[in-house]
């Protein structure tokens, strides 16, 4: 009885067997069959133009990236039919690949420089440190002789609306036939811009130092001002002269050009504007006035070169290179003197 159970179970095993490996060939013949439909399919005319795409599209430039985009297709008409009389499904799809021009990542935008030539040698750049240097004749009156005059500029651009500098500015020569002079001036400035694409405004309030002796800045803030002084003095320009002669008077008034001594305040506007890449416009107004009640206008219009554009070692290591010719119109009050004084600079300026 019991070998008999066991041939009983043994037979059920076999036929087990037998039938799971049965039913795995038939899913591999039919998996088989449907990759062979699959390979035999080609893509319908209404799919041709997504299809061939990619040899109706244009070289990609350099800076194009290709981006790969799936498009599926399904089999043809012959195809399917012959699919339908056998009864086959077919479920795969073909899947092509079509490269779409898609333009380069945006790089960072740079930002755009400033270079706009200002006066005295100076010029706008947004940021930097501005360097002038130039030199002329000075004519103080008809009555006496040139002076040569040397000035400098040094200006540092803290924001693109705020800089603050300091100028120098020399007097030298023999003024009339008794008078040799040296004459300094120092001016230190706060400069607020406001600029647009090739051209910039400014307002500057003035801080100014016409001697370097400090016993004569002590006198100053001791006596207030040397208004009567002054007053005095131009009392003295209508006044005959002892020896009826107006050679001491003409004397007295070249000198009284160079009498700003001590502290002096005042306030400049003045712009610059860019013709051309090559070519550029300053102008300013100024007006000072000195603790020895000495008061000064004057006016500088100008015009710059752009060395930079026009030499390229200029261009690949300078913020801006400009050379300059400046007039200076200038006049005194309260100094019983009624004529204007006039300058002309030379000048070079460059930024870095």
């Amino acid at each position: 009885m019991r070998i008999l159970f066991l041939v009983l179970l043994l037979i059920l095993n076999v036929y087990a067997e037998a039938k799971s490996s049965g039913s795995a060939r038939s899913r591999s013949q039919t998996k088989k069959e449907k990759t062979t439909v699959v390979a035999k399919k080609s893509t319908p005319k209404s799919v041709d133009k997504s299809t061939n795409a990619p040899a109706s599209v244009a070289p990609a430039s350099p800076s194009a990236t290709l981006v790969p985009i799936s498009t599926s297709s399904v089999a043809p008409t012959s195809e399917v039919a012959e699919n339908t009389e056998k009864n086959a499904v077919v479920r795969d799809t073909v899947v092509d690949t079509v490269y779409v021009i898609m333009p380069e990542s945006a790089k960072p935008v740079r930002k755009e420089e400033c270079n706009v030539p200002l006066p005295h040698q100076s010029a706008f750049l947004g940021e930097g440190l501005s360097v002038g240097v130039g030199a002329g004749l000075f004519n103080a009156s008809k009555d006496c002789d040139c002076l040569g005059v040397w000035q400098g500029q040094l200006e540092y651009h803290y924001k693109d609306f705020i800089t603050g500098g300091l100028d120098v500015r020399f007097f030298g020569g023999t003024l009339d036939s008794d008078v040799m002079l040296m004459y300094q001036r120092y001016r230190l400035n706060v400069r607020f811009h406001r600029g647009f694409t090739g051209a910039d405004f400014y307002i500057s309030p003035l801080f100014g130092l016409e001697t370097t002796d400090l016993s004569e800045f002590r006198k100053e803030l001791r006596d207030g001002g040397s208004k009567n002084g002054a007053l005095g003095d131009a009392a003295d320009v209508g006044a005959p002269s002892v020896d009826g002669s107006d050679s001491l008077q003409i004397e007295k008034n070249c000198e009284k050009m160079f009498s700003l001594d001590g502290f002096t305040f005042g306030v400049e506007a003045g712009m610059g504007l860019v013709i051309f890449r090559y070519l550029g416009l300053s102008a300013a107004a100024a007006y000072e006035f000195n603790l020895s009640w000495a008061q000064q206008v004057s006016f500088s219009p100008g015009v710059a070169f752009n060395l930079r554009e026009a030499w390229p070692w200029a261009g690949n290591n300078l913020r801006s290179m400009w050379v300059s010719f400046e007039m200076i119109f200038q006049r005194y009050f309260n100094r019983g003197v009624k004529e204007w004084a006039v300058a002309g600079f030379v000048g070079l300026q460059f930024g870095i």
